[in-house]
């Protein structure tokens, strides 16, 4: 039997400051968020800077790029996974290609297995970001890129002064809401590597997951997730009334 409710004031969360497995998660919490990010919203304009010349082939690129965005998180996971079984999976056939020794378990070493993470956090949301920065190249007048090529302006230089200034907005936008959705990675680490090893790959709120349903420590849980919340949007709030400070400006 249960014992009775007793109230404990801030003992929760004197615990959780002093609680080395937590501040690890942070760390942990922060590369799975920041590095992800960068990467796809970098390769993201780049792939939507390639996919907007409508060169022979991107229409099914453009198809392809959605596979994915639209595979369940769960499934991505198992399908990396499965990809990187040692002297069995894709990557050892790849490496095989060029002579490459593959046979080692990445997911068994922190370093290797975190960069599993990243990469496959990488390959599931880099083609929305894609298709968002590619609608929005297309809003913009063909006629600027046409005054820029007779200028004698290269590819290069017709995005970086023309493309990156009119798509500012939108990086904003879909940076700050990438990182909000960056912790729905949680399927992808249960699958592939339940927060090991040695909780490299155990973000905040896998460890709030461990805490509640595995310990049976809901308390503790509360605490790890409403802690987090507050500092995320500690550090969104900022990009979120710039966003809400621009959109009533263009309603004026």
């Amino acid at each position: 039997m249960p014992g009775a409710p007793m109230f404990v004031g801030l003992e929760n969360y004197a615990e959780l400051m002093a609680d080395s497995r937590f501040w690890n998660s942070v760390v942990v919490t922060a590369e799975l968020i920041f590095i992800p990010v960068a990467a796809q919203v970098a390769i993201g304009l780049l792939l939507a800077m390639v996919l907007k010349e409508k060169l022979a082939g991107t229409r099914w690129m453009r198809m392809a790029f959605l596979l994915p965005a639209v595979i369940p998180p769960a499934v991505s996971g198992l399908i990396w996974k499965l990809f990187i079984v040692p002297d069995a999976g894709g990557l050892a056939w790849l490496g095989g290609l060029f002579g490459a020794d593959m046979s080692l378990d990445l997911l068994s070493m922190p370093s290797s297995a975190l960069a599993v993470v990243i990469v496959a956090s990488v390959w599931t949301g880099t083609p929305f970001v894609a298709l968002l920065f590619l609608s929005a190249l297309e809003s913009i007048g063909d006629d600027q890129y046409e005054a820029a090529r007779i200028d004698g302006a290269s590819w290069f230089q017709s995005h970086w002064h023309i493309s990156l200034p009119e798509l500012r907005p939108a990086i904003i936008t879909v940076t700050v809401f990438r990182i909000l959705e960056a912790l729905a990675i949680f399927p992808i680490i249960f699958v592939l590597t339940g927060g090991g090893p040695a909780g490299s790959t155990e973000p905040v709120n896998y460890l709030a997951y461990v805490n509640g349903f595995e310990y049976l420590r809901v308390d503790y849980a509360a605490t790890i997730i409403v802690s987090f919340f507050i500092v995320m949007m500690a550090l969104c709030a900022p990009f979120l009334v710039g966003i809400a400070r621009r959109e009533a400006k263009e309603v004026r």
